[in-house]
């Protein structure tokens, strides 16, 4: 086997060992963090092969700590704990049990429910009056997802929120489902979009009618004389 040949085998090599280090489990790290035994490996892991990591695991990786070697060290806790891995709007702390992160290794896990900081999907529901905005709300008290009605395309003025923090568009000039003001008097009209006089449009297709009957006349006239 040539230099060349040698160097890129043990180029592929170490990738390989590379990846497959990365996304390895270490099941005793599920003790490093607070009630890691609920989801387990799932934790920081894609799947029950660990063949990928989590945004969680990702971060875990980022805060090892102890032995020189990556496989036997451990997850340091405290400045994963107030991280949002996942980006649901929850910390890493919240969804397992430790919002103040206050939880040691060795300390008992946290009561309540417990929540996959590594899946974006599976987080605690909104605490609507909290005063902050968390996952699922557009607004809550003064906070607000967006503030304008031309963000949502309901026309010029201020958002409100709703008491189940929900946007309040009707302040909004156009809400949706609202019709637009094409009368020149403020009102819009069905048929048109235009205001007409009472009687006004009555009047023209009575006109169009009349014009049609004479046209008829004419017509039966000319094939009376034939």
């Amino acid at each position: 086997m040539t230099s060349s040949l040698r160097s890129s085998s043990f180029l592929l090599c170490l990738a390989a060992f590379t990846s497959a280090t990365a996304a390895s489990a270490r099941p005793f790290r599920v003790n490093d963090i607070p009630n890691g035994a609920k989801y387990g490996c799932l934790n920081c892991h894609g799947d029950n092969n660990a063949s990928y990591n989590t945004d969680f695991g990702g971060d875990a990786r980022l805060h090892l700590v102890g032995a020189v070697s990556v496989q036997q060290q451990n997850v340091d806790w405290a400045p994963l704990c107030p991280i949002d891995s996942d980006r649901d709007g929850w910390t890493n702390g919240e969804e397992l049990g430790d919002p103040d992160c206050t939880w040691k290794k060795g300390d008992p896990d946290p009561m309540g429910f417990i929540y996959n900081p590594g899946n974006p999907d599976n987080h605690p529901p909104p605490v609507c009056g909290s005063g902050e905005l968390e996952g699922g709300e557009a607004c809550d008290g003064d906070l607000f997802l967006v503030t304008d009605c031309a963000e949502i395309g309901a026309g010029e003025g201020k958002l409100g929120c709703t008491d189940d923090c929900k946007l309040d568009d009707s302040a909004c000039s156009q809400p949706p489902g609202s019709v637009p003001d094409l009368g020149g008097d403020g009102s819009a009209d069905e048929a048109g979009g235009c205001s007409a006089a009472p009687g006004q449009g009555r009047g023209l297709g009575g006109l169009v009618a009349a014009i049609g009957g004479l046209f008829a006349a004419a017509a039966l006239r000319r094939k009376n004389r034939r």
